[in-house]
């Protein structure tokens, strides 16, 4: 009796297992005879589902990839359906698990705190914006990227957590890197205008080299950090691999913006590495050599980033509509996505255009995130999200110094690289609107969870934790 109530269970449970692959191998053929497109998507979708609700951690680094690909139509669709299976993911597990969620949220409360002061101001311009539908439609986008912060906040709460999610988002931009380096085979010419002609700049699919160049300079700065934490010769060589790529790839974009970021970048390592200044410079050298090599072969980007006739593509217009959109409303702005709404009134009011149908026709954004939050927001907003942005970089340096205290500098240079790889989104934020760009947000939250791992292995606290467990042999004989 004993052996057949160990049994039944068994059986039981084997039929709906059973029964679901069936009924999912008979969808996935009915799908593949409808699309085959939609077939490899719903494929994915299981896939991923499968993984969040097994391992939200492991959900959350399959969901990181399509970060690097949102704007095109299937990379959209992916990021969308990865967003919903991770936050239900979490949902399940919060609810599981309370205490310890509650317990990670305290700890992060002001933060938090802070994220929720910034969205609510950002939603409250809907009371004296003109077009309300436009406030609640860019509404939703920043729910979504406050959300992945708060995702990576309450999920990673180990080192090896951390590392994972850190390759793997070094991961997915050369992934992405690789792919843009592939499609340009197709149409890549070294005689075409450098003007004129987008066939010599890589955008992969991200569908736009800007955008893909921000996220690439980032990424290889990461990579750096995490070759320093690694110890096998053939991570180090494959994350160097890496390096190269995504620094063939940045100069691949022809963008000055991506020459900019990583001057910047650059500066700012300059300064947080002070004490391996060498190590730096030598860092640098490469990065550049493997960019000197993609130029040499396609000369028509060289030609790009030095030939400055083209103003920017009506760049620089578009700043001067938003800063003096900003002046007439600079406290409390003109409410979120009001810019693009309000600029072609200005359009006469600025000056001498260079394109004029980019300030009085196209529904464009400010391609500056500052000018582009100050017009919107006003400087309240302005100042809420440059807060959230120092804290965040602030962490990461003083996460940095605790770990070079309790002895792990490979982690604390991996915490100074994050702040050198913020700073380098914030320097391409002043060539893109990208307040509410997830690889930024991915990377912001990092800091604050590098400063909590970095506190639990301070000095201190491993201390304290020792006095308070028993040692054998220390209390003297009674």
């Amino acid at each position: 009796m004993t052996t057949a109530l160990h049994r039944r269970p068994t059986r039981l449970s084997g039929a709906p297992l059973v029964l679901t692959v069936t009924c999912s191998a008979a969808a996935l053929g009915v799908l593949i005879g409808f699309d085959e497109r939609i077939a490899v998507g719903a494929l994915g979708a299981a896939a991923l589902a499968v993984c969040c609700f097994a391992s939200p951690t492991a959900g959350l680094l399959c969901f990181l990839p399509a970060v690097f690909v949102p704007y095109s139509a299937a990379g959209n669709a992916l990021f969308k359906a990865g967003f919903v299976l991770c936050v239900a993911a979490w949902t399940l597990d919060a609810i599981r698990r309370g205490s310890i969620m509650d317990e990670r949220i305290r700890e992060f409360r002001r933060l938090i705190v802070l994220l929720v002061a910034m969205y609510s101001w950002f939603g409250a311009t809907v009371l004296w914006a003109d077009d309300p539908a436009a406030v609640a439609a860019e509404c939703w986008p920043w729910a979504i990227a406050l959300t992945v912060f708060v995702l990576v906040l309450t999920r990673i709460t180990t080192t090896r957590r951390l590392l994972l999610l850190v390759a793997t988002f070094v991961a997915s931009a050369t992934l992405a890197a690789a792919t843009g380096l592939v499609a340009l085979q197709s149409t890549a010419s070294a005689f075409a205008d450098p003007l004129t002609s987008a066939d010599n700049r890589v955008s992969g699919a991200a569908g736009d080299p800007n955008v893909l160049g921000a996220g690439l300079v980032a990424a290889a700065i990461l990579a750096f950090g995490l070759a320093c934490v690694v110890r096998r010769a053939w991570v180090r060589s494959a994350i160097g691999a890496a390096i190269l790529t995504l620094a063939a790839t940045a100069a691949g974009t022809a963008s000055r913006m991506v020459v900019i970021s990583a001057g910047v970048a650059l500066a700012a390592a300059l300064v947080i590495f002070k004490q391996v200044i060498g190590r730096v410079l030598a860092a640098a050298v490469c990065v550049a050599a493997s960019a000197a090599l993609w130029f040499s072969l396609f000369p028509a980007a060289w030609q790009r980033l030095v030939i400055s006739s083209d103003g920017g593509s009506g760049r620089e217009d578009l700043w001067r509509a938003a800063l003096r959109l900003a002046l007439e409303n600079p406290i409390v702005g003109l409410g979120l996505a009001g810019f693009q709404a309000h600029k072609p009134a200005v359009a006469l009011e600025i000056g001498e255009v260079q394109n004029a149908s980019v300030v009085a026709e196209q529904p464009l954004v400010a391609h500056n995130t500052y000018l582009q939050i100050w017009a919107d927001t006003g400087v309240i907003g302005l100042v809420l999200f440059l807060t959230v942005v120092v804290f965040c970089i602030w962490c990461s340096l003083r996460a940095g110094r605790d770990f070079t205290a309790a002895g792990r500098r490979d982690l604390a240079a991996l915490s100074r690289c994050v702040a050198v790889a913020v700073i380098s989104m914030l320097g391409s934020a002043a060539f893109l609107s990208m307040a509410r760009d997830y690889r930024l947000w991915f990377l912001l939250a990092i800091g604050p969870v590098l400063l909590s791992l970095a506190r639990a292995e301070s000095p201190w606290r491993r201390g304290h934790r020792t006095d308070l467990m028993p040692v054998a042999g220390s209390c003297p004989a009674s």
